[in-house]
């Protein structure tokens, strides 16, 4: 058991994510991009990315250039893509820092054609694919001819293509008609001797259940983390959940009949019940909704009244020590609480939730 000094703490175990991304890279059987944006879904994008590496992960993928900066300046120089949009302010530091670009339409090619002649530096790209998103991205039936403008242009090299699926999570047609697609604009680029280096399209979901979808690299962030790609099924048992969340109990004692606990006095004690304190809450990443448990000495215990932003109480069965171990995420004995149980519970993604657990709850690593 991990002890802390602070009041609440996420601890991530990092050989967790190394051994994860291990499975990845053996059971799709190609490269992996795991995908760190969002401080990796509130993981720690340093931490994440280098144990993703150690694990075989061949690339990185970011949404924006702030985050490649990050992890530049941290010393991880593997190959990055820059998923999203990149300022014309942004470009020249991207390009000097060997960051892979989404090229997506034509004013961006226009931008990144003028830097690429501005400083005498060659602009790495991956064409981006709309097959169905509706985000960024140009039409497969428009991918020859803007490929043909882009290598016109000079100083800009082609490096891969892709697209990204939006229905991946579930069994549904718009899955094969965004494969379709983009499968179109792949034989289009072929045909014409132009199919880049590297062609992806699976995303974490895909990755698994679409195998069609790999092509030459996959895009996972969940299974890295060890969270559920499918919100109906369960990763196998050796993918571990590198995210445990933890605090110190404040207090617990004894109130009488009809005491009323929290703002609104939303909550009154029914007989004498003891309540439990715990320095978490909205403020935190915690929400404000019906079903709130949390584990001390291996059991749950239901959160009662109103959500405060730094502490929240819960109903327990017996006095515990101030100090002890309450488990918000994570295992307890034989109980667990997981991620994907919170993100039913608040009707999010599982990375919804994780990203938006607050800074302020220190992150210990280990496992490195």
């Amino acid at each position: 058991m991990m002890t802390s000094a602070h009041p609440t703490w996420i601890e991530i175990d990092l050989a967790a994510v190394s051994s994860n991304c291990n499975h990845i890279v053996h059971e799709t059987g190609t490269a992996l991009l795991a995908i760190v944006k969002g401080d990796a879904y509130g993981h720690g994008a340093v931490q994440v990315s280098r144990a993703a590496v150690t694990g075989g992960a061949s690339w990185l993928g970011v949404a924006r250039y702030c985050e490649a900066r990050e992890l530049r300046q941290n010393g991880i120089m593997s190959p990055i893509l820059v998923l999203g949009m990149v300022s014309p302010q942004e470009v020249d530091e991207a390009i000097a820092s060997n960051v892979t670009l989404t090229l997506h339409s034509m004013e961006s090619l226009q931008l990144y054609a003028a830097r690429a002649t501005e400083t005498n530096r060659a602009v790495v790209v991956h064409l981006k694919i709309d097959t169905g998103m509706g985000r960024l991205g140009v039409f497969a039936e428009d991918i020859l001819p803007f490929t043909r403008q882009v290598l016109s242009a000079g100083g800009i090299h082609v490096d891969g293509m892709y697209s990204h699926l939006a229905m991946a999570e579930v069994r549904h047609p718009h899955n094969e008609l965004q494969q379709a697609r983009f499968q179109t604009a792949v034989d289009i680029l072929d045909q014409a001797g132009l199919r880049p280096r590297w062609v992806h399209l699976a995303n974490s979901a895909a990755a698994f259940g679409l195998p069609e979808t790999r092509y030459d690299m996959v895009r996972v962030g969940n299974a890295v983390l060890g969270l559920r790609i499918r919100p109906d099924q369960a990763l196998p048992d050796h993918y571990r959940p590198a995210l445990v969340w933890k605090a110190q109990l404040a207090s617990s004692r004894v109130f009488p009949e009809g005491w009323g606990v929290g703002y609104g006095q939303t909550y009154k004690t029914r007989a004498d019940e003891i309540i439990g304190v715990i320095p978490v809450g909205f403020g935190d990443g915690l929400r404000q909704i019906k079903g709130n448990q949390i584990l001390i000495g291996g059991q749950k215990y239901p959160l009662v009244g109103r959500l405060c932003l730094d502490q929240s109480m819960a109903r327990l069965d017996r006095h515990y020590p101030m100090g002890e171990e309450v488990v918000i995420i994570g295992r307890q004995g034989n109980s667990a609480i997981a991620v994907h149980d919170l993100a039913v519970l608040y009707q999010l993604s599982q990375v919804d939730f994780t990203t938006l657990i607050h800074k302020r709850v220190p992150r210990i690593y280990f496992g490195e």
